[in-house]
């Protein structure tokens, strides 16, 4: 039956966000980018797609606290993530002839640094149900700005870039519903308008301070500022203007994104399982050599790549890659069960 209290609206900002992890993954595999085309799209995809994938994310996780305690049975299904995929893509690196000496279980491959992210800030809440949310969000804003100035911070754990996008997880995680309600209650001339705007300055931003040679490294958000080649004045206005480039870009979404079902909301209702599977492609894409001769020099290759990335995601959502998720989610549950049972005994 179908759940018609579902909200469409972050399934079809999902399926857009998720498109654009795989569509930048697969850019990665081809730089330097010589086509002029492929490489706006890239910074353009960089200034916002993990920024807001990390706020919906944010916005979504309101039930995982209760009574002012985490759910740590979600927490730990995120470890029991982090663990089996880290190994999985870790023995995938060494059976490519990857040298893994000096490799770190704690030093996360590609995109699993999200899934450290998010038991980070899961154990968070509890803390941050306690405080005014513009403390919460006022020193993740401060300390995304201090952290660029550790040179070490992103060895480990990824913590430079958990530090870096937590404003908007929990600018995601205060805003309520009503809040959400009230933005898309625009007129709908008003709101596109006003969504349009928002992103056509967004782009306009990034476009102009390409100009000062804007690093698309900042959009990482895993660089310091000696590894941006700035000092802390200049690194800290670029942290700055990369949080409201995101901040903008979110907003934008939120106004223009339809909230009614489509036939690509179904991806979004499912792109965590796309997030992860789609890792051990780009895996193959930058460590081995069968697409080094490959070039995005033009139209005909930046097409076939947008086509390809569409491809992933759809072939991703097929159901059987969902069975390890509930596999995981399953042995969770029932050490819980089994730790429960001894509890009451």
């Amino acid at each position: 039956m179908e759940n018609k209290e579902r909200n469409y609206l972050w399934d079809n900002i999902k399926v857009l966000l998720i498109f654009l992890v795989v569509a930048g993954h697969l850019l990665e595999g081809f730089r330097p980018l010589e086509y002029p085309a492929a490489v706006s799209f890239d910074y353009w995809i960089y200034s916002f797609h993990m920024p807001t994938f990390i706020f919906v994310s944010g916005f979504l996780s309101k039930s995982y606290c209760k009574n002012g305690q985490v759910r740590s049975e979600k927490v730990a299904v995120f470890i029991a993530y982090y663990t089996i995929f880290q190994v999985l893509l870790l023995i995938l690196k060494g059976a490519l002839g990857n040298d893994l000496k000096g490799t770190s279980f704690f030093d996360p491959e590609r995109g699993l640094w999200y899934l450290l992210a998010m038991i980070f800030y899961y154990l968070v809440i509890p803390l941050a149900e306690k405080i005014p949310s513009y403390v919460t969000v006022g020193a993740f804003m401060i300390l995304a700005v201090m952290i660029g100035m550790e040179p070490d911070a992103d060895t480990m754990l990824s913590v430079h870039r958990i530090f870096v996008f937590a404003p908007f997880f929990f600018v995601g995680y205060y805003m309520s519903e009503s809040a959400v309600e009230k933005l898309r209650s625009i007129k709908l001339p008003i709101r596109l308008i006003l969504g349009v705007e928002l992103i056509a300055c967004s782009i306009l931003i990034w476009v102009l301070v390409g100009f000062d040679n804007f690093p698309i490294s900042v959009f990482y958000g895993k660089d310091n500022y000696g590894e941006l080649d700035t000092d802390f004045i200049y690194g800290s206005i670029l942290r700055v203007e990369s949080l409201v480039i995101g901040f903008l870009m979110i907003f934008g979404l939120l106004f223009v994104m339809p909230a009614v079902k489509n036939f690509l909301s179904y991806a979004g209702a499912h792109s965590l399982r796309v997030y992860i599977f789609h890792l051990p492609i780009v895996v193959l894409l930058m460590d081995t050599k069968y697409l080094s001769e490959i070039k995005i020099d033009g139209p005909v290759e930046f097409i076939c790549l947008i086509l390809a990335s569409a491809a992933i995601v759809a072939l991703l959502t097929i159901p059987i890659f969902e069975y390890p998720f509930k596999w995981i989610q399953l042995g969770v549950h029932k050490l819980y069960s089994i730790k429960e049972k001894k509890t009451e005994e």
